[in-house]
Order: structure tokens, then C-alpha cells, then sequence
């Protein structure tokens, strides 16, 4: 009897011990998982600082990139010089750039980003998109008189914000500039010729119309239908809700056409099988359009000049061989977060629209088998617009 109460008190007593080394363990295993986590989350807090906060080294890295593409020292998106926190160099975001349609020649990827930012042993995601963001849909188009091609009149826009949450009541501007293109001894140049204005607001769905037909059929009454093919049309989306603003634009272009390039520091990059006449950069000074209704003068027509290959900007671009066109453009607007381009291609006239508050995702890899993950979200100012920056970091496996 004392035996069998003697083997029931040990065998009591070891899983007791079991139990109390098995708590003991997950204990410790939870304030290690722990630690790490706030080491995770400290380490994302210093990539995020540094990114927001600092201008990188050299400062000017961003639009001085004859002299120092390839060779920076440090990394940060924060505008040289400011005394605004959180507010972003435009020449330092688009080089995080890519664009499917036209690869981004100084396109800084992943491991170069994991170098400078002492990521390379966790993996990371950097996103960056504007607050607002539209979809622009062209519904009809207006039928010139001697014209092949018919200019956009009615559009869809639809807005939504950054966790694509569709907006209503948000007021919405339409700005339609035509541009008449002249041919000269010169070369060609693009003049803006007449400014239509159409405002509605979004609905329950996040949507409005915008139509133009009725401004677009006044105009070209006046018009001889043998000058009506020199006129293209772009659009231009302006956004206000509650304080926050979103811009946008489209052009007249075949669905084929290129659609887009990249404006760094004072150059323009397109494709190589595209020619912009002389007098070709529309410039839109978006901050205008907050304090003042005359809308002629929120677009300003800037000449471009072709580089060549002697030129260093063209060198560096074109890394020995001809795959991009790189034009010098005469003016560019600090808060200009558009640029327009009137281009030839395959003998017609087109729009290319640069857009220079871009979608923009880095990513090292897939968090497969992620450990422990750490995600921040901040809002940053690029052209005075609310610019969504989320970072995400992850550690693989950890033994």
C-alpha cells in the first residue's frame, strides 16, 4: 500500500516538474519572440527614419545623376535643404520607379536598396502611392470635321484612396486644354489654344462624369476643318476632398502608343521610337490651381532640346546603347507633378503623359516562412499632395 501511494507521489511529482520546465520554456521562448519583435520593429523605425528623414548622400542624388548614379554612399527620399519634415525629393522617388510599358533606366532595385539600407539579411517591401488616386475612362469621343482620330469629350473618373475604398463627395475639376499644333521652318510647336472647365462631385460609388461635347462642338465651329487635325486634347483631374487633393491627366493617343516616360532633374526620358517636336512639354503648375480659377494659367508650354550621345546625361541613360530618347527641357515647375508631351510617332501627332507622383513597390522577396513581421505606415508630402509610404520587414526561419 505505502509503495503503490510511494510510485503515485513520484510519478505526481515528475509531471509537475514536466509541466513547470514546459511553462518555464514557452516563457522563455515568448519574451526571445518578444525581443526580437522590438528588435524587428526598431529596425524598421530606423529604415523608415532614414528614408523619410534624410536626403541621402550626396543630397542631390536624386536629379544629379551624371555625376553620381551608381556610386551613393547613403540613402534617403527627404527634399535637400527643407525645413519640412516628411516632405519628398520628386528626382529621388522616380528613380524607384518602373513602369511596365518603358523600364526605368536608373531604376535602383532591391539589393542595391538592401545595401544602402543595411537590409540584407531580412526582406522588405517599400510601397509608396498617392493618398487619392484615380481611374480615368474615356466614354465618348467628339467627331472633328477632316480629322482620322476623334478627341476624348465624356469621361468616368472614379476615385479611391489608398486601401481602395471607393470616395463620395469628393468635388471633382476637369481642366480640357486644347493644343494646336503649328509646323514652322523651325520645327514644330505645340500652343495651348483653348481651356474648357467641367466640375461634379463623386457619388455613393465613388464616381462623377465629366462631360465636354457641348464646349468642344462650340469651339470647332469656328474652326476650318483643314486646320482641325492639328488639335489634340488633354484632360486634366483635379480633386478635392475635405482638404486632401488628388491630381490626374489623359491625352489623345492610339491604345498602342507609348504612354508614358520619366522626367528626372531637368531631363526627359521616353522610347527611342518616339520624336517630340521643338516646343513639346506641357507643364502643369498644379499648386495654382488651389488659390486661383484662371486655369490658362495653370499649363505652361516648355521647349525641349534632343541630347546626344556626347551629352553625359544621354551616356549614363543609355549605358552605351541606343534604347531611350533624352530631351533637356528648358523649365520644369518645382510642383509641377505632371508633364505633358506632344510627340510624332509613326508619322501622327500624340500625347505622353509623365506622371511624377508615381505608384512605386521595391520588393526584396515573398514573406514566405516570415518569422516575425513588422509593417509601419507614414504620410509624406510630394508636390504638396499626401503621398501613402508603407514599409514592411520580415526575418526568415530563426532557429
Amino acid at each position: 500500500m505505502h509503495a503503490t501511494l510511494e510510485y503515485i507521489g513520484v510519478t505526481l511529482l515528475v509531471a509537475a516538474l514536466i509541466i513547470a520546465a514546459q511553462w518555464c520554456a514557452a516563457s522563455l521562448l515568448r519574451d526571445v519572440a518578444h525581443a526580437r519583435q522590438e528588435q524587428l520593429y526598431t529596425a524598421a523605425e530606423r529604415v523608415m527614419d532614414k528614408v523619410l528623414l534624410t536626403p541621402g548622400d550626396p543630397p542631390d542624388w536624386g536629379s544629379n545623376f551624371e555625376d553620381y548614379n551608381g556610386t551613393l554612399r547613403d540613402f534617403g527620399l527627404a527634399l535637400y535643404g527643407t525645413r519640412v519634415p516628411y516632405e519628398l525629393d520628386p528626382d529621388k522617388v522616380i528613380r524607384l520607379a518602373n513602369h511596365t510599358q518603358l523600364p526605368n533606366p536608373l531604376y535602383l532595385n532591391s539589393s542595391y536598396l538592401a545595401e544602402l539600407l543595411a537590409l540584407e539579411e531580412y526582406g522588405f517591401v517599400l510601397e509608396m502611392v498617392p493618398l487619392l488616386d484615380h481611374s480615368i475612362e474615356v466614354l465618348d469621343h467628339y467627331e472633328v470635321p477632316g480629322r482620322g482620330e476623334d478627341l476624348p469629350s465624356r469621361l468616368s473618373v472614379e476615385l479611391a484612396n489608398h486601401f481602395d475604398f471607393r470616395i463620395p463627395g469628393a468635388n471633382v475639376t476637369g481642366i480640357y486644354a486644347l493644343v494646336e499644333v503649328e509646323e514652322g521652318a523651325h520645327g514644330d510647336a505645340a500652343n495651348i489654344t483653348a481651356v474648357f472647365v467641367e466640375r461634379n462631385q463623386t457619388d455613393t460609388l465613388g464616381r462623377c462624369t465629366l462631360d465636354f461635347s457641348e464646349e468642344l462642338e462650340d469651339f470647332f465651329e469656328e474652326v476650318p476643318p483643314g486646320r482641325a487635325k492639328a488639335y489634340l486634347g488633354v484632360v486634366i483631374i483635379h480633386t478635392n476632398w475635405h482638404g486632401f487633393v488628388a491630381v490626374d491627366a489623359c491625352g489623345t493617343a492610339p491604345e498602342e502608343a507609348p504612354a508614358t516616360g520619366y522626367v528626372i532633374g531637368e531631363y526627359i526620358v521616353i522610347e527611342k521610337d518616339v520624336e517630340l517636336i521643338p516646343r513639346a512639354a506641357v507643364i502643369v503648375r498644379d499648386e495654382v490651381i488651389q488659390a486661383i480659377p484662371e486655369y490658362e494659367s495653370l499649363l505652361v508650354v516648355a521647349a525641349v532640346e534632343l541630347e546626344g550621345p556626347g551629352s553625359p546625361a544621354w551616356r549614363v541613360i543609355n549605358s552605351g546603347a541606343f534604347r531611350y530618347r533624352v530631351y533637356r527641357v528648358e523649365y520644369i515647375e518645382r510642383l509641377s507633378s505632371h508633364v505633358i508631351l506632344i510627340a510624332k510617332w509613326r508619322g501622327r501627332y500624340i500625347t505622353i503623359i509623365i506622371d511624377r507622383v508615381p505608384r512605386v513597390e521595391v520588393r526584396s522577396a515573398e514573406a514566405v516562412g516570415a518569422a516575425n513581421v513588422v509593417r509601419l505606415v507614414r504620410v509624406a508630402r510630394l508636390f504638396n499632395y499626401p503621398y501613402v509610404v508603407k514599409l514592411v520587414i520580415w526575418r526568415g526561419a530563426e532557429g
